[in-house]
């Protein structure tokens, strides 16, 4: 939740992965997190989805941002950091597992 740079890596290296078709990720913001952990994500989340595309694949994002809008970081700010970035941005993390399914079922059925 502090350091975001694990994260980064871990998202890179599955994305580079032929057989990933979506990431989710949870972003957690309140006291003891970053102070912008979407904009932490927000250029991996590119590089990630640019990656695949120069492979000739279609990655999808899947997010929640898991806080609220008295946070520090600000609830609209980071999920609308995330949109910018190419993320899908549910609003629970429920849906978001939900459509992240959906996206991986319907790639394994086609």
């Amino acid at each position: 939740m502090i350091d975001p740079r694990l994260r980064q890596e871990r998202l890179l290296k599955e994305a580079g992965d032929p057989e990933v078709a979506v990431i989710l990720l949870d972003v957690v913001i309140g006291y003891g997190a970053h102070d912008d952990p979407a904009g932490a994500l927000g250029e991996a989340i590119r590089a990630a989805r640019a990656g695949a595309a120069a492979s000739g694949r279609y990655l999808s994002v899947v997010a929640h941002v898991c806080g609220t809008a008295q946070d520090p970081q600000g609830l609209e700010r980071q999920e609308q950091t995330l949109r910018e970035a190419g993320a899908l941005v549910l609003p629970t993390n429920a849906q978001a597992a939900h459509v992240a399914a959906a996206i991986a079922g319907s790639v394994i059925s086609d």
